[in-house]
């Protein structure tokens, strides 16, 4: 099973990145390949309890990030995985997620394809990633343990049907979604 990159990732080399996950005190946390974000996410929300919220981080000054959120349900959250995947599943500056505020589980996608997914009962994502053919591995490298100054990393951010996470920004927030208030 080969890994491969999203269209806002890029790294010269990523050599055997292989398809594992590891766990951690609070969860799970692996990089996810390219082909297998729409049915870990689509697959993920729906073991998330309601009431549960979607979150958008993006950049802002001085390398920070502004965080946006919109309370949700699970039919909401499949309508933003669909209307915006293309964004959500290619652009390599932002960072997202879903989350429950009954459980407290989140699911969290950050630069360089890095899924941390916090939950006390991680037994369910760990099936979503066994079946997609992601191995337990507590070594299990991370796109990030292999950028150095000869393998350089970019995350860029991305266009999807003539929209950037911009145009999606302005239009969830006509829907609901609000500033963190920083």
């Amino acid at each position: 099973m080969s890994f491969s990159l999203i269209s806002g990732a890029f790294i010269p080399d990523i050599g055997e990145m292989k398809k594992e996950y590891r766990s951690k005190k609070d969860g799970l946390l692996c990089s996810l390949s390219a082909e297998d974000y729409r049915d870990f996410f689509t697959s993920a929300v729906k073991i998330l309890s309601e009431p549960m919220f979607f979150f958008l981080e993006i950049p802002a000054d001085n390398d920070s990030f502004r965080t946006y959120y919109l309370e949700c349900t699970k039919p909401v959250a499949s309508a933003i995985l669909k209307r915006y995947g293309g964004i959500l599943y290619n652009d390599g500056v932002i960072r997202w997620g879903f989350g429950s505020h009954k459980t407290g589980d989140e699911i969290y996608m950050q630069e360089y394809q890095t899924v941390s997914v916090y939950s006390k009962k991680p037994e369910e994502y760990q099936k979503i990633l066994e079946k997609q053919g992601y191995a337990k591995n507590q070594s299990a490298k991370l796109l990030w343990d292999i950028i150095s100054a000869d393998n350089p990393g970019e995350c860029v951010n991305v266009e999807s049907d003539d929209e950037t996470y911009i145009e999606m920004l302005n239009n969830l927030i006509d829907a609901g979604m609000y500033a963190d208030g920083k």
